[in-house]
């Protein structure tokens, strides 16, 4: 399996835990930044709902493996301090790592037109 695999997902901080959901913004975004060349896109929005929605671009799927090994801890604070609402997976995804995140399905690509 190669090719750029997109994370989407929109989640809600839980009541009372947004300090611990800043402690996972300050624990992976700047090692993203700083040490992770093959995460290539990481972005979150904030709805005027009080939702959010992340995308994450990865260069391939051994690239999420990797950032999710290298920031584990900041990941135990994004578990612990959200309410994920959607997760889609765009691109080829191996069954291990549908198994292991729980991906019950996942878009592979169809059609496009790129520029």
């Amino acid at each position: 399996m190669s090719g750029v695999i997109d994370a989407l997902f929109s989640y809600r901080i839980k009541p009372g835990m947004e300090d611990r959901y800043q402690a996972y913004l300050d624990k992976v975004l700047p090692v993203t930044e700083a040490q992770e060349s093959y995460v290539l896109g990481y972005e979150i929005f904030r709805g005027d709902d009080g939702t959010y929605f992340q995308h994450e671009r990865y260069e391939n799927e051994e690239a999420i493996w990797k950032h999710m090994e290298l920031t584990a801890i900041g990941q135990e604070d994004f578990a612990a301090s959200t309410d994920m609402l959607s997760v889609s997976m765009l691109g080829e995804l191996s069954q291990k790592f549908r198994d292991t995140y729980g991906i019950g399905v996942s878009y592979t690509p169809f059609r496009q037109v790129t520029r």
